[in-house]
């Protein structure tokens, strides 16, 4: 079986709305961490579905917060959390992209094709199942555990109970270096004026690495005017991943409203993470930051960059 042949088979099953809100382990035999399936049905032009395999329960007890709040922790979306993806795609075969936190989604080398094609094959086994006996999923719950599929040394898979740990904490470390809130609490404060600002992934835009990195836009509009007045391109570092961005973020933001050389009344923001991150400066200077449904004049700047934004 070749990933494409697995993916036209579980197409064809067409349990994408069925089973979209289902999810279990797979444990192949050789690897450290189980992989946990999450089914999602798209709409985008190109892809009419996806199947993910988070890798670890850290992994895919982020990606479940994520779903209940979008503003939870570092990652803004599942492209952003450590999985392969199985794409089945509306005009072309389906694949496997291996996506990876602060890294353009890559195409999976024979090693991890060789995996893929394992897992990918009991899931639809899997799937099979569930169109039947819609419960199986839930065979362990009273157990505190997740319903799992795990490979032994014979090569059989067999269902298994994997225990349910306890969530970690969601824990935030925003350092300011003294020295530059020193300098900014001496800089005018000009009330009247207000900024919108956000950080997000800068769709296009990246290394040209081996193995890229996506960019991150720090971008300020003047209130008044929706004139540009912060850009800044980030990438992630292997040591700190998303955290690391996000968390260097205020200081950024520090750095770059000290060089323009006055601070603002008003910050204003689109998301609580955003909100949550910045508290710290706001506690620090005199200016009021406030949270907004819509700022439509900064995904569209940010998008004037976007290389194929016309393609």
């Amino acid at each position: 079986m070749t990933i494409a042949e697995i993916g036209r088979r579980i197409d064809d099953l067409d349990l994408w709305d069925e089973l979209s809100g289902y999810h279990w382990a797979i444990k192949p035999k050789g690897t450290a961490l189980p992989y946990f399936c999450a089914l999602i049905k798209d709409f985008a032009p190109l892809v009419k579905a996806r199947i993910m395999l988070f890798e670890g329960w850290q992994t895919f007890q982020d990606f479940i917060r994520l779903r209940m709040d979008r503003n939870f922790g570092f990652a803004t979306m599942p492209m952003e959390l450590a999985h392969y993806e199985l794409l089945i795609l509306r005009e072309e075969d389906p694949k496997v992209l291996r996506n990876d936190p602060g890294y353009v989604p890559v195409d999976i080398d024979e090693a991890a094709t060789n995996l893929c094609v394992r897992m990918f094959w009991d899931v639809f086994g899997v799937m099979m199942r569930i169109e039947a006996d819609r419960q199986l999923p839930l065979k362990y719950a009273g157990e505190k555990a997740i319903f799992a599929r795990v490979e032994g040394a014979d090569g059989q898979w067999r269902d298994e109970p994997l225990p349910i740990p306890d969530i970690r904490p969601h824990v935030e470390h925003i350092i300011l270096p003294p020295d530059d809130v020193k300098i900014a609490k001496d800089l005018p404060f000009v009330q009247e004026e207000s900024i919108e600002v956000d950080f997000r992934m800068a769709r296009g835009i990246f290394t040209s690495e081996k193995r890229p990195r996506c960019a991150y836009a720090l971008v300020g509009l003047d209130g008044a005017t929706g004139e540009r007045v912060i850009w800044e391109l980030a990438t992630i570092t292997p040591e700190y991943g998303l955290r690391g961005l996000w968390e260097s973020m205020p200081r950024r933001l520090l750095k770059l409203m000290i060089s323009r050389g006055r601070i603002p009344g008003e910050i204003k923001i689109l998301s609580g993470r955003m909100f949550r991150i910045l508290r710290p400066l706001c506690m620090n200077l005199p200016f009021k930051l406030s949270l907004h449904d819509s700022l439509p004049r900064i995904e569209a700047e940010i998008d004037k960059e976007n290389p194929y934004a016309d393609s």
